[in-house]
């Protein structure tokens, strides 16, 4: 009973997961029609008149919302045991979809971006990092499938989705660190960091101790022989 118990709670928090992070979605994507149109005079891109055509920064971003929108979408839906066991085709032709937009879109575009971001040098280290390690992640586990090597494919994609999910993770990690009282600015680069060093760090725990489970059980099996 109570294994079922705890099924059902995972598959509930994983739907509640599902649909919390496509609310956070729908409201980055809300501003795009000011994007798309070059909305100097809307938001962050107030900051960016000075250079938005002329430097060649508007090929970066729109780049980035382009490739970064349909990667987490896509990525979100490669998650599921139920694709990959039913249908492992779809799985396999949404992850070419996810790594080229992963590869040639959302990384090369933010990369451009971070270059021009706001919170000086912290904040473009920060951005910098981001997109390289998300370009690491998703080629390696790209190479990995192609190897064969479900599992190492599978922690490296993981850790790519992660790594694309920090829009989202900023959202929510802004207004929280904003009641610390701190500086606009010294929010911001917190924000962007923490907004993928925390998810990646509880993946690696996570990660680190599934490993150790297995080596004890198969320490234990060898011993019991």
């Amino acid at each position: 009973m109570l294994p079922d118990l705890i099924q059902q709670f995972r598959r509930d928090l994983k739907r509640f997961a599902l649909m919390f992070g496509v609310c956070v979605g729908l409201m980055i994507l809300a501003p795009f029609g000011h994007y798309f149109a070059a909305d100097l005079e809307y938001g962050f891109l107030r900051d960016k008149r000075e250079f938005f055509f002329e430097s060649g920064y508007y090929l970066g971003f729109y780049a980035h919302i382009v490739g970064a929108p349909i990667a987490f979408l896509v990525g979100t839906m490669q998650v599921s045991r139920t694709l990959r066991g039913k249908w492992p085709w779809l799985h396999r032709w949404l992850g070419r979809c996810y790594c080229c937009c992963v590869l040639f879109a959302a990384t090369p575009g933010g990369l451009v971006m971070g270059l021009r971001a706001y919170g000086g040098l912290p904040s473009v280290l920060c951005f910098t990092l981001l997109a390289v390690l998300t370009w690491i992640s998703t080629l390696l586990g790209w190479r990995f499938g192609r190897l064969g090597n479900a599992r190492l494919h599978a922690r490296w994609m993981l850790r790519s989705y992660l790594l694309i999910s920090s829009a989202i993770f900023l959202r929510l990690l802004f207004p929280l660190f904003g009641t610390i009282g701190l500086a606009h600015q010294m929010t911001y680069q917190l924000s962007v960091w923490a907004s993928w060093l925390i998810p990646l760090c509880l993946l690696e725990v996570g990660n680190w101790r599934r490993d150790r489970h297995a080596i004890t059980c198969a320490f234990v099996a060898n011993h019991s022989e």
